[in-house]
């Protein structure tokens, strides 16, 4: 599984799509989950393991960002009636949103299409009762979607292709308008309704439907294909069943003709006190700003509870502000490999791959070691500028960024001291300015490395890092920044979305294990040109919906362009964010010389033209952008209207992503499946 979606997901026309990741052994499902960097759709869960095994799957596909799909199977086993097909969805779906609070969106019932027309009477009534059970789940259980395996409901017909195509279409006609939204179809490979023999068609209803008017309709379907089968001598001029199949195109206009005849109007079902998973962006309580500030100058760290509410409370009043590029004012003083050393690393002599010592000469986040003073005057530059959050000195703070140097060992003091160090310049200023409690976020960088991109022409599967690998890494880092007294955490530049999905299932991991509040996580996309896509092929809208599963209290796009580039982009995020934004651009596009060639002046008049909007919550810069620029955009925007929280829909719909966003609502009608990549097929 794990080498098959690494080659789909390098395929730039398989990977937009999303991926439905299908196998009934749940580990070979988690290593396709560990593959793609889109939200993606599992096939499949279901009771049949015990509500124990079947909560702890259902939450993995959360922290995992992927939608589900439950099979209407429990303890007992398959549900082939009209009640048991009830019965066991609205248990499946009570336990998901009762428990542990499963998005219902992301919800996909299989009421299991089981084979009609078999001879055995008890099969008769299949097809219509998955159809009729789809339509009372999707009353009774807001949001969900239904699926469904076309090829089973035909199985007793194997090598009458036309006729089993005739009994799809059919059974999709009446099924789609009663809430089946999406199947495994092959696209072309149907007839329309339309297109299908009068008699065939009517024939294929009535096993469908399970009605007729004598009663007799399974013996005359079943006598029907045995014709088809085996055509009697007047007929052998001419097949005796003939369907013109259609193009995808009619076939999809056709589906997407069928519109629904059933909608749910029942209330939401409540996650149990203590189950509920926290909107973060709408906490509501007191913005303690005295308490706040008091623990800040005492280099404490503030419940994450309180910053959330001293945020959420700021935000609905003023625009918040982040700090700017470290990188670059780091690079502004020149600093030679003596000052990366310092007396701590004087003797250092390692030696890399190819047998040449290594330079210790841009780590920047070696001078946390060896310039404590200079890092923590420059988190004080930029607090006094006005930047509500700086980031931690630690962007490449993970033992595979800082394999490169050698310096594995130093990771976890490395991060604690940055934290401290910002958390130091933090106190400073809110001391001075006890109005304005300064906070951290313990910036989390990219990695050298990708999990979505070969960086092997030979081999598109290969990769130099796995997803565990990640995962510990990151889980290392998070460990010393929330040791060093960090406010919040800052995952950011992100060029590969899954490598930021391993970076959010670590933040988890380590709350989890360590049984601490979360801290507020911020996630920070960065486009590549003016294509407006990641370095690993994403939309920022497809970004967007990856991501949404973190639960993150910000979630912006930072770097690779100027203001004035980016505003189209962070238009399109703002329009989808249901939560807090934030955009901190670079002072312009690099010049000749790698310099950036926006003063304050320019690179503060085109934040304006955003705030002038209303686009903006958090703004602040990234590379090239110093403490004057930030204290230029303080100025520029002040009294500019912030962003609102946009209201939420009560019945909200799925979303999905591949390379490229996928929504599922009624009005983009039925969603194809493409057929399964299996050895055997059906």
């Amino acid at each position: 599984m794990g080498k098959f979606m690494r080659l789909c997901v390098t395929e730039p026309n398989v990977a937009k799509l999303p991926f439905m990741i299908d196998s009934s052994k749940w580990p070979v499902v988690e290593e396709g989950l560990k593959c793609v960097q889109g939200k993606s759709i599992v096939n499949s869960i279901s009771l049949k393991v015990g509500e124990e095994e079947f909560l702890r799957q259902a939450k993995l596909c959360m922290r995992y960002g992927a939608a589900v799909v439950l099979m209407a199977f429990d303890e007992q086993g398959q549900a082939a009636t009209f009640e048991d097909k009830v019965r066991i969805c609205q248990r499946s779906y009570r336990l998901l949103r009762q428990r542990i609070d499963f998005p219902p969106e992301d919800i996909i019932f299989d009421c299991n299409v089981l084979t009609i027309a078999t001879g055995l009477p008890e099969h008769n009534s299949y097809a219509i009762d998955f159809i009729n059970a789809v339509a009372e789940i999707k009353r009774t259980c807001p949001c969900v979607s239904f699926s469904g395996g076309l090829s089973n409901l035909s199985f007793s017909f194997r090598g009458l292709n036309s006729l089993r195509d005739a009994m799809h279409s059919v059974f999709l006609y009446h099924a789609v308008p009663k809430g089946l939204n999406m199947s495994i179809v092959n696209p072309g490979g149907l007839p329309r309704y339309c297109d299908i023999d009068e008699k065939c068609r009517k024939m294929a209803e009535e096993v469908i439907l399970n009605k007729s008017a004598d009663g007799n309709h399974v013996e005359r379907f079943l006598e029907y294909a045995e014709e088809v089968k085996k055509p009697p001598a007047p007929a052998r001029a001419g097949p005796v069943l003939k369907i013109e199949k259609s193009s995808p195109t009619q076939q999809i206009e056709f589906l997407r003709s069928l519109k629904g005849t059933v909608t749910c109007e029942a209330e939401h079902v409540k996650p149990e006190p203590g189950c509920e998973a926290l909107d973060v962006c709408r906490l509501e309580g007191p913005q303690e700003t005295q308490k706040v500030a008091e623990k800040i100058i005492a280099c404490q760290t503030p419940t994450p509870t309180e910053v959330l509410n001293y945020f959420n409370n700021e935000l609905r009043k003023r625009i918040c502000f982040l700090d700017g590029g470290m990188g670059t004012r780091i690079q502004a003083e020149k600093l030679e490999e003596a000052d990366y050393r310092g007396d701590r690393f004087k003797d250092f002599n390692e030696i890399d791959a190819n047998g040449v010592p290594v330079s210790l000469k841009g780590n920047n986040d070696l001078l946390i070691f060896s310039k404590p003073d200079m890092v923590r005057d420059i988190h004080k530059e930029y607090f006094a500028a006005g930047s509500d959050i700086c980031e931690t000195n630690t962007f490449n703070g993970t033992t595979i960024s800082q394999g490169e140097y050698k310096m594995q060992p130093v990771v976890y003091e490395l991060n604690k001291k940055g934290a401290e160090l910002a958390k130091q310049a933090a106190a400073d200023v809110t001391k001075a300015e006890p109005h304005k409690p300064r906070f951290v976020a313990g910036a989390v960088g990219p990695t050298s490395r990708t999990l979505s991109v070969s960086p092997s022409v030979e081999d598109p599967s290969f990769r130099n890092v796995t997803w565990d690998e990640l995962v510990e890494a990151y889980k290392q880092q998070v460990s010393g920044l929330v040791d060093g007294g960090v406010d919040l955490l800052m995952i950011e530049t992100v060029f590969d979305t899954q490598n930021c999905k391993a970076a959010i299932f670590a933040v988890d991991e380590y709350f989890l294990e360590t049984k601490k509040e979360r801290l507020p996580v911020m996630l920070s996309a960065t486009i590549v040109d003016n294509s407006g896509r990641t370095l690993s092929g994403q939309t920022v809208e497809a970004f967007y919906v990856s991501v949404k599963h973190a639960r993150a209290f910000t979630v912006g796009i930072n770097c690779a362009l100027g203001a004035a580039q980016m505003k189209g982009f962070y238009k399109k995020l703002v329009d989808m964010n249901s939560g807090w934004c934030h955009v901190y651009p670079n002072a312009g596009l690099p010049n000749a010389m790698g310099g950036y060639d926006e003063d304050p002046d320019i690179f503060s008049n085109n934040i304006l033209d955003y705030a002038k909007d209303g686009l903006l919550n958090f703004v602040g810069g990234c590379c090239g952008t110093f403490p004057s620029h930030i204290a230029a955009v303080v100025k520029k925007v002040a009294g500019c209207p912030v962003r609102k929280l946009p209201e939420l829909p009560k019945y909200p719909s799925m979303q999905l992503s591949g390379l490229e966003p996928c929504f599922v609502t009624e009005q983009a009608g039925f969603q194809w499946v493409g057929e399964r990549c299996n050895l055997m097929g059906s």
